[in-house]
């Protein structure tokens, strides 16, 4: 294998050398519980640092320090938002189960936890999308009903990085009286992000999809008091996430969110270069070859492509190989044999969805990685077209 071109970057990011760096003293040195901060002076120095992480990711996405909830990743947040939101309602309606709004493409995360909800008595519209990839938000104002107390919307697409009309479809909900929540999992730290301006009441996000560690993340909770705890404990977190902090993956979240907004605006234009290229290199030496998805209204990083006459497995494998590194799908769902519920979301058949790859950039991804892809990956597919 002469080289490796990681071109998954949708799946997880490498740790940062600064963001491992920042966070190596908390797993030895500075390792007490910041809960002992009123006592120890230990204590305390992992206390602030906490509460300087919790500083840095506000900042990221234009929050205030109090609205960040610390948690192990965006599964967590997005099962948080929906449970916890509509616990809350029902037990202001006095356990009358209630609506929510949540789209047919969203990360399984949110469809999960949105079955799971169903199983309790609660009522989910799915909503629909088009061929482009992005939410209409008359859609949405549509499926509202007059007990909705919800709605979810994904901030940017997991698979085809489609990124969703957030801020109108929060108008739509909040002059229904809902609350909104977006996952922004896929586009925190890669396109400006305010919750102020996007009018969000909650937001998810994961330290890995953008160079930090992996099994730490946030929930922006605008008001504390709509939301009922997924864990009881100890009190943690203003009492709404009970379990004892893991300082050194919040250190790492803090330190990647610092980095992160940093490094956007010039990491937007680069990544997005960068995409475009490989894609007209691509088209320019495969026949047959589309992007799920609409190309503009989408996050710099993602390329999602159907390259018809093939299987994506095979070309995966080979590319793999060649020292070339994507996926298929969500590398949450690869256990599956079905095609990508997103890919058959926007109509595409199950050959079309069997035959598309996802390609996903990152802060390491340089112009050698994108010409060596661009030259190998054209090869692989007239060899495996022939093999049909």
């Amino acid at each position: 294998m002469e080289r490796i071109v990681y071109l998954d970057n949708a799946a997880t990011t490498p740790v940062d050398p600064a963001v491992m760096e920042e966070m190596r003293p908390y797993f030895t040195e500075r390792f007490a519980n910041p809960m002992t901060y009123t006592h120890s002076s230990s204590g305390d120095v992992a206390h602030t640092a906490l509460e300087e992480a919790r500083i840095r990711v506000a900042s990221l996405i234009g929050a205030k320090p109090d609205q960040i909830v610390f948690t192990s990743g965006g599964t967590e947040s997005d099962n948080w938002a929906l449970k916890g939101v509509t616990e809350k309602a029902s037990r202001e309606r006095l356990h009358r189960a209630g609506h929510m709004v949540t789209v047919e493409f969203e990360h399984h995360a949110i469809l999960h936890s949105a079955v799971a909800l169903q199983r309790q008595g609660y009522e989910v519209s799915f909503v629909k999308v088009g061929h482009s990839g992005i939410v209409d938000p008359d859609d949405v104002r549509r499926a509202m009903k007059p007990n909705t107390v919800l709605v979810s919307v994904m901030h940017g697409n997991n698979e085809i990085g489609t990124i969703q009309p957030v801020t109108e479809i929060a108008r739509i909900a909040h002059e229904q009286g809902a609350l909104m929540h977006t996952d922004a999992v896929q586009t925190a730290a890669h396109i400006p992000i305010d919750v102020e301006t996007m009018g969000v009441d909650l937001l998810s996000l994961s330290a890995h999809k953008f160079n930090g560690p992996k099994g730490v993340g946030i929930l922006y909770v605008r008001d504390h008091q709509s939301l009922y705890p997924l864990l009881d404990g100890g009190g943690q977190e203003w009492g709404l996430r009970g379990s004892t902090h893991n300082v050194p993956g919040i250190v790492g979240l803090g330190k990647a969110a610092q980095l992160g907004k940093q490094r956007l605006p010039g990491e937007l234009t680069r990544l997005a270069g960068l995409r475009n290229a490989l894609y007209e290199k691509l088209a320019s030496r495969i026949d047959r070859i589309s992007v799920n998805g609409d190309m503009k209204q989408r996050v710099p990083q993602n390329l999602n492509i159907r390259i018809d006459g093939i299987d994506n497995e095979p070309l995966l494998l080979a590319m793999n190989e060649a020292g070339i590194i994507a996926a298929g799908g969500s590398a949450c769902n690869t256990q599956e044999t079905v095609a990508s519920h997103v890919l058959t979301s926007i109509g595409c058949d199950l050959k079309e969805a069997k035959s598309s790859i996802r390609l996903s950039l990152g802060y390491g991804t340089t112009d050698k990685d994108i010409e060596y892809a661009a030259d190998v990956i054209p090869g692989l597919v007239r060899f495996l077209r022939s093999m049909r």
